[in-house]
């Protein structure tokens, strides 16, 4: 970007628009390629014009909207770069449509601007006030809406940063296509600061379609030196991808982060997520965090479990993040997504194996040679720290439960594990993956998971536990009327009067209603419903019942239910205590 504000149209343009959210549209449209941009007069787009005439576009003013689309059109084909149009609230961005249509049939990336009334004045009656967002969905690969600039929120501002790398993005890769970027203004409209070249992130796309076998030695490269995590959500489970994570993750300067369900079989129990994290946040110091936190982040599968994952990089976010091709291309869970590549993890993976000198070299920083052993060191000590409290509340509860349930799991099962606690407590003990761990951890609901784990059951030869909660074995109980379920396939209920997870959380576990509207106790009678179906009814409601029947309840060749059952309260205490406030020992 050049320092001056001297246009292509020669004219002298030193103030910017004051409103932040259109400066950041820009900075980033520029980045990403865009150096013309078509203009049509208005009033609820003025800070738009003015922002546009202060950078190094080549802009070009063109009253009739739906020429201004032809126009653009025109360059885009003859340039073969993407251009930006740009209109004033009302009915000026429907006269884009025909030139639109055009470029969507014809993969041609405009980049669709359009000026918005504040949400709250949409079909008011006031001036220019139909609805515009999505007005163009059918002809565009993706519709996104700017709000209303809110002073100071960083949340909103990074979502902005977000959705305009997305929108860019969508257009530029694959069948390129125009997109349609709706911003909301508000008075004053032509309020003006002064010009200074932006800086705001980019996140990178990288197409598989065009990408290079030599890169892997770039990326490499860029790597050499870095201290990278490597963080694992849901995923299938994949022999080569297993294969090309181990060997990655043996590396010194690569450290892991694996849930339970990524069904990745990895050493040095990787899985224990949220122990090592509640245990840094009781003890390690800000020399010790520093160490930890990653410069790269790496991340393959779906959604992460863990909340604390999530916070730790947050709050410690590294300097890049980069995501692979199994994830949403626009994924950015912690804030500070830098590059998505569209590859296979397995074979990126493998790319980046073949250049390990680069990756930790001799002119790696001692930390970032250290890295993987510094997190197995509080990872060790953090499992030790779990077990001397657990040793300390031995008493009966879901935690005592699940602890014999997961360590005592024959390897030839399948894993089902349902939403609420069941999966969090199952990202607790997990010392070995079983033969497959899964769960409906897509939008992570309690409904359906009992009938899902029972098709898991149906195309797996072998044996599958579903382990649930009473609440969310309700929304399925009728699953224990179907036909054909496989006789090898077994059901743990942790019998917790409802929703436990609500006596857990923050939000709701102090709430004087919480048993009458969180918990909401269903009321199961899993005895007489297992009897009436057909089913092999066990029950433990203390370790002694748990250790002498687990086993049979395993073995049995007939489909099994059994109901565990522990104080509610208690459970709900040694969890928070385990999770959050446990007394200081070193």
């Amino acid at each position: 970007m050049l320092e001056n504000t001297e246009t292509s149209n020669g004219i002298n343009h030193s103030e910017d628009t004051d409103k932040e959210y259109c400066r950041i549209l820009y900075d980033i449209l520029i980045a990403k390629g865009v150096k013309d941009i078509v203009l049509s007069p208005g009033s609820r787009n003025a800070p738009l014009l003015l922002g546009a005439c202060c950078r190094q576009f080549n802009h070009h003013v063109i009253i009739d909207e739906r020429t201004a689309a032809f126009v653009a059109l025109g360059m885009a084909l003859g340039s073969n770069r993407p251009v930006a149009i740009c209109c004033t609230s009302g009915t000026a961005l429907y006269n884009y449509a025909p030139a639109v249509a055009e470029a969507f049939y014809q993969q041609i990336p405009l980049i669709v601007v359009s000026a918005d009334r504040p949400l709250e004045w949409i079909d008011q009656d006031d001036s220019q006030t139909l609805v515009q967002s999505g007005a163009l969905s059918k002809i565009v690969k993706g519709s996104y809406d700017i709000p209303v600039q809110h002073k100071d929120d960083i949340n909103e501002k990074w979502y902005v940063n977000r959705i305009i790398n997305e929108a860019c993005n969508l257009a530029l890769s694959g069948r390129r296509g125009p997109v349609h970027i709706n911003i909301r203004l508000d008075n004053p409209l032509t309020d003006t600061c002064p010009y200074t070249p932006g800086n705001p992130r980019i996140i990178e796309y990288i197409d598989n379609l065009n990408f290079q076998s030599g890169q892997y030695k770039e990326f490499a490269s860029s790597l050499t030196g870095k201290k990278i995590l490597l963080t694992a959500g849901f995923m299938q489970p994949d022999n080569e991808r297993n294969k090309s994570v181990l060997n990655f993750a043996s590396l010194p300067c690569v450290a892991v982060m694996s849930e339970t369900l990524s069904n990745l079989h990895l050493p040095d129990n990787p899985y224990s997520i949220d122990i090592v994290l509640t245990w840094l946040e009781k003890y390690a110091d800000s020399d010790t965090i520093e160490q930890l936190r990653p410069d790269v982040v790496i991340s393959i599968g779906g959604a992460l479990v863990s909340r604390k994952l999530k916070e730790f990089l947050r709050k410690y976010p590294p300097t890049e993040h980069w995501t692979l091709g199994d994830t949403n291309p626009s994924a950015d869970c912690f804030k500070a997504l830098t590059k998505h590549i569209n590859i296979d993890p397995a074979k990126f993976l493998k790319g980046l194996n073949q250049h390990k000198s680069r990756l930790c070299n001799v002119e790696s920083t001692d930390i970032s040679r250290q890295y993987a052993r510094i997190w197995k060191e509080c990872r060790e000590k953090a499992l030790i720290d779990r077990d001397e409290y657990l040793s300390e509340h031995s008493e009966w509860s879901e935690i005592s439960a699940f602890r014999h349930i997961l360590n005592e799991l024959p390897t030839s099962f399948n894993l089902f594990l349902s939403n609420g606690t069941a999966v969090r407590y199952g990202q607790l003990f997990t010392q070995n993956i079983p033969h497959a761990v899964f769960g409906c951890r897509g939008v992570s609901g309690i409904d359906g998971t009992s009938a899902t784990a029972v098709g898991c059951a149906m195309a797996y030869q072998g044996p599958t536990l579903l382990l649930t909660g009473d609440m969310s074995m309700a929304y399925g109980v009728d699953i224990l009327s179907l036909n054909n379920i496989p006789r090898n396939f077994k059901i743990i209920v942790i019998n917790n009067s409802g929703g436990g997870i609500f006596r857990f959380i923050p939000s709701t576990r102090e709430c004087p209603v919480r048993e009458e509207l969180f918990c909401a106790a269903p009321n199961l009678p899993l005895r007489g419903l297992a009897e009436a179906y057909g089913w092999k009814y066990f029950r433990a409601h203390s370790m002694e019942e748990l250790e002498a029947i687990y086993l049979p309840f395993l073995t049995l060749k007939q489909k099994s239910i059994l109901e565990i059952k522990a104080d509610d309260n208690i459970s709900a205490n040694v969890l928070i205590g385990l999770l959050e406030n446990r007394i200081n020992r070193k």
